[in-house]
C-alpha cells in the first residue's frame, strides 16, 4: 500500500515548471505549431475503421501521448487549473473498540 500512495502523490504532483516551460517554448513556435497540428489530424483526431485489435491499441497510445503534450501545454498556459493536493487519512483498525 505504501508504494502506492508514494505514486499516487507523484502522479499529482506538479510538473517541473522547466519542463512545462519548454512544452510551451516547442509548440508555440511556428513549427511546433505545424508538427502538433500534425500530430492532431493525424493521430489524435482520426477513427480506427479495423478489425485488428493490436493496430486499435497502438492507435490509443499515440492518442494517449498527444494528450499528453496537450495537457502539458495547457498546464503551462492555465497552472491552477491542475493544482492538487494529497490529503492522508489514517484508518482505524476495523476491529478496534
Amino acid at each position: 500500500m505504501r508504494r502506492f500512495h508514494e505514486w499516487l502523490t507523484r502522479k499529482w504532483q506538479r510538473r517541473d515548471p522547466d519542463l512545462i516551460r519548454s512544452y510551451q517554448v516547442t509548440f508555440s513556435t511556428p513549427d511546433g505549431r505545424r508538427v502538433l497540428q500534425d500530430l492532431l489530424d493525424g493521430v489524435y483526431c482520426t477513427v480506427y475503421e479495423g478489425t485488428d485489435p493490436q493496430a486499435a491499441v497502438i492507435l490509443n497510445a499515440r492518442r494517449s501521448l498527444v494528450q499528453e503534450i496537450l495537457v502539458n501545454i495547457d498546464q503551462g498556459e492555465h497552472p491552477d487549473k491542475y493544482a492538487s493536493t494529497v490529503q492522508t487519512q489514517t484508518q482505524e483498525a476495523p476491529y478496534a473498540r
